[in-house]
């Protein structure tokens, strides 16, 4: 697997730096307030220069797609309770490592109540042990969606569906496949952990 190699595949645009055209710019600032608003100082969102940083730069550079995504993403988090959220997002990168996804999740999961132990073992594919039956079926289903290749294997449709019903189960999918999409630009932007993460 590779490594995030801290390659600026997306330079950083920003006010400061002087290269937002007035589309950008007007998406620079909708992103800005957005992740203040959802984040606060959870995570590192914008960097020195007040540049974006995550996927939100990336963004940037196709700008009538950033209130959309940032619909399908909040919309999708609000299927489910904080901490399954999580439970999906970490059943995600379990299998594709999104270097900033790691980093921002880890400290997000915390908050949503997940211990550091719990997150760490889930990131490395292990279902942790005192999480409830439902965070259990919604990180194994994550799992399996990222895995996949072709249909959803019926044993592992139905131990999902035995837990969490039609709803349950539409809800982790959203919710998989809209972080799914983050951690694509992710990796494929070669997003790193933000300078004064502290890890």
């Amino acid at each position: 697997m590779s490594e995030c190699t801290g390659a600026t595949r997306f330079p950083p645009l920003s006010p400061s730096n002087n290269n937002l055209d007035a589309a950008q710019l007007v998406q620079y600032e909708f992103l800005l307030n957005t992740t203040r608003k959802i984040y606060g100082d959870t995570i590192i969102t914008e960097g020195a220069d007040g540049s974006l940083q995550g996927p939100f730069n990336q963004l940037l550079y196709t700008p009538t797609i950033v209130q959309s995504w940032t619909a399908q993403q909040v919309g999708a988090a609000g299927l489910m309770t904080s901490k399954e959220n999580e439970a999906a997002v970490l059943g995600i990168l379990s299998i594709n490592r999104a270097t900033y996804g790691l980093y921002a999740h880890t400290l997000l999961a915390q908050k949503a109540g997940f211990t550091l132990e719990q997150v760490l073992s889930m990131l490395a594919g292990h279902c942790a042990t005192g999480i409830s039956t439902r965070e259990s079926a919604i990180y194994n289903l994550a799992v399996k969606l990222a895995q996949m290749k072709g249909p959803l294997d019926q044993a592992s449709y139905n131990a999902a569906f035995a837990v969490l019903g039609h709803e349950g189960v539409e809800a982790t999918i959203q919710q998989a496949a809209a972080f799914s999409y983050s951690a694509m630009m992710l990796n494929a932007g070669d997003v790193c952990v933000p300078q004064g993460a502290g890890c």
